[in-house]
């Protein structure tokens, strides 16, 4: 069954999908959308807050309701594919609520996306100190920055009442575990946190043979750990205590980009984890890039790479524009134009056989789409050239040798 509210622009993450992160005690519909904030004492309500309720309504009467689905909004008007969009062609994720209420507001998730902590090993440049406890320890380090509206600084107000929240969440998934088909684990890096070897533990105690578990991972693990974990998932899976795993590995691009971007990466180990789950055909295998202007040069080397792992096995890919913390590392700032090469090869080397790989193709062209409404935005630029000058000091880096197409940009203003 596909999602039954045809009204546009109804969108099934508003009515299935909860991002919670339980560090700094929020919710929202999707990770693009504005968050709310919960406690231990409202903790059930998270699926149906007051905002959440709200956008519902509006989506109904065929509003879009803001906080966030500009997203969305500006990728269709463009006339590119969106999330919303491919949302809606996945079938059989419908609440229960709505089978005989199509206009039912208040529903039951079906899919819960949960960030137990911010620990991660990672400092990624579009990330924040709510994702990175390897930012936040880098903020506290150098202090706040701010020069020329670039501003470091740590912004996470992570919640006292972390246990309760976390024993919240688990009385919840006890109690609901039969109704939620997809449980996304994310972080922080998964597999550098507490909550992920008790999450196995509890899959034992509490199997969910109609579950998908889905870990989203930088793959920056030690290889004999890391393939001890794939033994523990595939144990879960073989005696039916989930139904499928999931492995979405975050991987932008290639080369020295992407040890810069994604800074702390061992590629090498990447690309030796990645390619040890490729021939476990058992999982279900993904890999998402974050695109942003600084790997958009190297990202069509990234799936020529994964073509070539394609020969014995399905990969799927996913990906989305930065948005999370600067404009200026959006890739909309360069200006129409700017990269149609790097999208023509982009688009070239994108595969288009399955029906995900056509999907992720239209997306990809709807995303340059979008970029090409916007004119350069030089003052952006500046301030991306001044924040990546004050990373250098911190971590002893060089953007300048990195990526010589924007010092080279930046000379000629």
């Amino acid at each position: 069954m596909y999602f039954p509210i045809k009204q546009k622009p109804a969108c099934q993450l508003k009515w299935t999908w909860s991002t919670i992160r339980l560090y700094e005690g929020s919710t929202s519909s999707c990770h693009r959308v504005d968050k709310e904030f919960i406690t231990a004492d409202n903790f059930e309500t998270f699926h149906n807050t007051p905002l959440k309720l709200q956008d519902r309504t509006k989506m109904l009467a065929g509003e879009w309701p803001g906080r966030g689905c500009e997203h969305c909004k500006h990728i269709e008007d463009a006339g590119g594919t969106s999330d919303r969009m491919h949302h809606l062609t996945i079938p059989n994720l419908t609440p229960v609520e709505l089978l005989t209420d199509p206009t039912a507001i208040e529903v039951t998730p079906q899919i819960i996306e949960i960030y137990f902590d911010n620990v991660c090993n990672l400092s990624c440049l579009y990330c924040w100190d709510g994702f990175s406890s390897k930012i936040r320890s880098e903020n506290k380090r150098h202090g706040r920055f701010e020069q020329d509206g670039v501003v470091i600084d740590n912004r996470a107000q992570l919640v006292d009442d972390l246990p309760e929240l976390t024993e919240k969440f688990w009385n919840y998934m006890e109690r609901n575990r039969s109704g939620i088909k997809r449980f996304h684990f994310l972080g922080g890096e998964p597999f550098y946190q507490k909550q992920f070897d008790y999450s196995l533990e509890w899959f034992k105690k509490y199997p969910c043979p109609n579950m998908e578990f889905n870990i989203v991972s930088n793959l920056n693990i030690e290889h004999e750990k890391f393939k001890q974990y794939i033994s523990s998932l595939k144990e879960l899976v073989a005696k039916q205590c989930l139904r499928r795993f999931d492995l979405t590995c975050s991987i932008d691009c290639l080369g020295p980009e992407q040890e810069y971007v994604r800074f702390g990466t061992d590629l090498e180990l990447v690309k030796r984890n990645f390619e040890h789950v490729v021939t476990e055909d058992w999982i279900y295998l993904n890999f998402n890039q974050t695109l942003s202007g600084l790997t958009m040069k190297t990202s069509a080397d990234l799936i020529d790479y994964i073509n070539q792992l394609r020969a014995t096995r399905q990969i799927n890919h996913y990906f989305s524009t930065t948005v999370m913390t600067y404009e200026f590392l959006h890739p909309r700032v360069f200006g129409q134009g700017f990269f149609d090469n790097d999208f023509e090869q982009i688009l070239t080397n994108m595969p288009n056989k399955t029906q995900q790989e056509q999907t992720a193709k239209d997306y990809m062209a709807g995303i340059q789409k979008e970029i090409n409404q916007h004119d350069q935005n030089m003052l952006e630029i500046k301030r991306l050239g001044v924040y990546l000058t004050e990373l250098d000091r911190r971590r002893k880096t060089n953007w300048q040798s990195t990526f010589p197409w924007l010092t080279n940009l930046l000379e000629t203003v």
